[in-house]
C-alpha cells in the first residue's frame, strides 16, 4: 500500500459543490470515503492544522500554535517561521513511515525543513530579505535532489509566486511518480486557492480559477500514477485546513494595545493571541475599546484550553464580522483565523483507494482523527495521536 496526501489550502465545506464537481475530484469522490464536515483545529492558520495533519495532534500537544513564533518587535517581513520539523513536539506521519522502511517525500507541506524522515524533501520555506534563496532551501530541503530537480526542471518555474508554485510542486510530484524509486508516502501542499483569496477575496473569479487548477493538479499527480502502474495500490487522501472569509477592515491591534496599556497582540488574521505581564490589564483595555478595535469576542484561558489551543496564550480575541487584525496598514481582501464555530471551519477529508467503501460518507470528524486513520491504513505507529481511527471505512 502506498499514499499521496493533498493538501487544498483555503478550501473548506461552502466550496464542496463547486470543488467537488470538478473532474479528478469528483472521481476520487465516486470511489472513496467522503466527509465535508471535518472539524479543523484552533487556530484556524496553516502552519497549526497541517501539524495536526501530520501528527493527529492539537496545537496544545505538537506545539506549533501559530505560523510564526512571537516575534513582537521584529518587523513583519524579517519574521522567522516555523520552518523545521524538529519543531514539532509529537510523532509526525513521516517518521512513522520512515521508521517502517517506507520512502517518503514531501512537497511544500509546512514545518517539514530540515526533515531526517523524508529522502525527498521539498519544504515550504522563504528567504527572508537578505538572504540568499538558494543557499536556505538547500539547508531546508534535500540538497542533492532539489538541485538535480532544478538543473532538470527548474526553468519551467515561472516564479515562486501563485500559481506557478502549485504548477512547479504538481511537476515534481510527477517526476517522482515517474522515478525508478516511486515514493511509498507522498505528501503535497497546494497553496493557489489561499493565495488567491488573500489577493482578491474569498468569493473572486480568481479564488474559483484557482480551484479549477487545484483539480487539474490532482488530476496530474493521479495520472502520474496510472501512467507508474500504481493506481492498484494507491490511497489518496484530500484533505484541507480552513476556508476564508471577506476581510473589508484591518485593526492594528498590537499597536492599539501597546500604546494603551503595554500588552502585545500576535494576529491570526481574524483573531489575535494577547501577551501581557498584567491579563486583567490587558483585558480592561480590549473591553474599553471593543467597538473601536472590532473586537467580537474575548477568550480566555479556560476557553483556549478547551479548544486545544496552544498552552502559552491565556487571552485571545476574535474580530467582528468581515474586519481582520493587521500589523501595519495595508489592504484587506480574504482572510482566516476566525472561530472554529465558522462554517469555513469545517473542512474535507476523501480517502480513495484499493478496499476502500465506495461512496461511503461520514457525517462529521475531527480533523486530529486524519493521521490515524491513514496511519492504521498503512500499518503505521502513532502512539501520541489525540484523535481516533475512523471505523469501518474498508470493505471487509
Amino acid at each position: 500500500m502506498r499514499l499521496c496526501m493533498i493538501s487544498l489550502d483555503a478550501v473548506s465545506q461552502p466550496d464542496g459543490e463547486r470543488l467537488f464537481s470538478l473532474p479528478h475530484l469528483a472521481r476520487l469522490k465516486k470511489t472513496g470515503v467522503f466527509c465535508q464536515h471535518v472539524q479543523t483545529v484552533y487556530p484556524t492558520i496553516t502552519y497549526p492544522i497541517h501539524s495536526s495533519l501530520l501528527t493527529g495532534c492539537y496545537p496544545e500537544s505538537h506545539g506549533i500554535g501559530h505560523n510564526q513564533p512571537f516575534q513582537p518587535d521584529t518587523e513583519k517581513k524579517m519574521r522567522a517561521w516555523f520552518w523545521e520539523i524538529g519543531q514539532i513536539q509529537k510523532k509526525t506521519l513521516h517518521q512513522a513511515a520512515h521508521e517502517k522502511g517506507l520512502d517518503v517525500a514531501s512537497i511544500l507541506w509546512p514545518v517539514t525543513g530540515k526533515n531526517p524522515y523524508a529522502r525527498r524533501n521539498f519544504p515550504e520555506v522563504l528567504p527572508l530579505p537578505g538572504e540568499s534563496a538558494v543557499k536556505k532551501m538547500l539547508s531546508y530541503a534535500s540538497p542533492l535532489w532539489i538541485l538535480r530537480m532544478e538543473l532538470l526542471y527548474g526553468r519551467q518555474r515561472k516564479s515562486i509566486r501563485q500559481p506557478d508554485l502549485d504548477e512547479y510542486a504538481a511537476l515534481l510530484c510527477e517526476k517522482l511518480y515517474a522515478s525508478h524509486r516511486p515514493p511509498d508516502v507522498l505528501t503535497v501542499h497546494l497553496v493557489d486557492c489561499d493565495a488567491m483569496r488573500h489577493e482578491h477575496g474569498a468569493e473572486s473569479a480568481e479564488a474559483h480559477a484557482a480551484m479549477e487548477r487545484l483539480d487539474r493538479h490532482v488530476g496530474q499527480i493521479m495520472t502520474a500514477v496510472e501512467k507508474a502502474g500504481l493506481w492498484d495500490e494507491m490511497l489518496f487522501c484530500i484533505v484541507s485546513d480552513h476556508g476564508q472569509q471577506d476581510a473589508r477592515c484591518g485593526v492594528m491591534l498590537d499597536r492599539e494595545l501597546k500604546n494603551v496599556c503595554g500588552a502585545r497582540a500576535q494576529t491570526l488574521g481574524m483573531g489575535a493571541y494577547i501577551f501581557a505581564d498584567d491579563l486583567k490589564k490587558a483585558r480592561e483595555a480590549l473591553e474599553n475599546h471593543r467597538a473601536e478595535w472590532k473586537i467580537r469576542r474575548i477568550l480566555d484561558a479556560d476557553e483556549i484550553r478547551a479548544m486545544h489551543g496552544p498552552r502559552d496564550v491565556q487571552l485571545a480575541v476574535e474580530a467582528e464580522e468581515n474586519c481582520c487584525f493587521i500589523d501595519e496598514s495595508e489592504e484587506t481582501f480574504g482572510e482566516h483565523g476566525f472561530s472554529i464555530k465558522e462554517k469555513q471551519a469545517q473542512t474535507f477529508f476523501l480517502l480513495s483507494g484499493p478496499g476502500v467503501q465506495a461512496g461511503m460518507e461520514i457525517p462529521g470528524m475531527q480533523l486530529v482523527d486524519i493521521a490515524p486513520t491513514l496511519a492504521g491504513a498503512m500499518g503505521l505507529s502513532l502512539p501520541d495521536a489525540e484523535g481516533k481511527a475512523i471505523p469501518d471505512i474498508f470493505r471487509g
